[in-house]
């Protein structure tokens, strides 16, 4: 089995003006949480996957270590310093993190061992309890921003606590795929068999899709790319990284009409897709109504 799209951590500069302009581009935001590695963060969910937006807000901490020595607050500074705002590493969905482990564990990532790190929640009555997530590594110091992570929330009751904030101005549903740029995609396609196994993991033109139970991940060479988003033409392939989003949508036109009222730039393609070129939250944001 492959572990469905959970959610991609876009590392952002300005944590308060990326969620300005989410909101903007017609998203419901979350409460302001924080990490013991040095950040915040504000989530924008959907019914099965969701978008978080992380930036450093105590820096201090940033030399926080897991107990396998992973700094996490450092890979997104590294990203930030590097390549500044956009898709920093991706979580991946479990329900049961020791078994996924143990997959993970025989298809090549044995050497670390799942976490669990604990922050506070804020309820809808503004009271606060703890929330336990689950978290397991799996990261090439040489390819660092192809980082995913199996991510198990241990006390899911008190995650999705207000349906309301699935709801969106822009009618986005779903995560549908994750966009990747590689200078080499056949040799980064052997990081995903070790992740998602080798039948998740198929040659598709001039790049590899890595197909998961929420959403497909595709790594691409910058000119193939190029040829399906016309706007990341010119892009560096190097670092390998996630350069791009599909959100399946429910009313393009709704969309459409809210980002005119919002002033955002966006590129109509058809009459079901359109992209929010890269820079208004980090990556670009293709949307298809489907």
């Amino acid at each position: 089995m492959s572990f469905g799209i959970d959610h991609p951590l876009l590392a952002v500069n300005d944590l308060q003006r990326a969620t300005d302009m989410a909101r903007a581009l017609g998203f419901s935001v979350t409460p302001r949480h924080r990490h013991p590695w040095g950040t915040d963060n504000h989530l924008l969910l959907f019914s099965n996957n969701f978008i978080e937006l992380t930036g450093i807000a105590r820096p201090e901490c940033l030399d926080y270590q897991d107990d396998n020595g992973f700094q996490f607050g450092r890979l997104i500074e590294g990203r930030l310093s590097r390549l500044g705002d956009g898709i920093a590493l991706v979580a991946l969905d479990s329900d049961s993190i020791q078994r996924d482990h143990a997959l993970a564990a025989a298809r090549g990532f044995a050497e670390n061992r799942p976490i669990v790190f604990r922050r506070l929640a804020r309820r809808p009555d503004q009271g606060e309890e703890e929330v336990s997530v689950a978290l397991d590594i799996f990261h090439d110091a040489e390819r660092p921003f192809l980082t995913q992570f199996l991510c198990q929330q241990l006390r899911p009751a008190l995650f999705r606590i207000d349906p309301t904030q699935e709801s969106h101005a822009n009618t986005a549903t779903s995560i549908a795929d994750i966009w990747y740029v590689s200078d080499d995609p056949g040799y980064d396609a052997n990081h995903f068999r070790k992740i998602h196994g080798d039948r998740a993991v198929r040659r598709d033109g001039d790049g590899w899709t890595v197909h998961t139970l929420k959403g497909d991940c595709h790594l691409l060479n910058a000119d193939t790319l190029a040829a399906r988003f016309p706007v990341l033409e010119g892009v560096e392939a190097e670092p390998p990284r996630a350069v791009a989003l599909t959100l399946t949508c429910r009313d393009l036109d709704a969309a459409v009409a809210h980002w005119k009222t919002h002033e955002i730039p966006y590129v109509r393609l058809s009459e079901h897709q359109a992209d929010i070129p890269p820079g208004a939250i980090g990556p670009l944001l293709r949307f298809e109504q489907r």
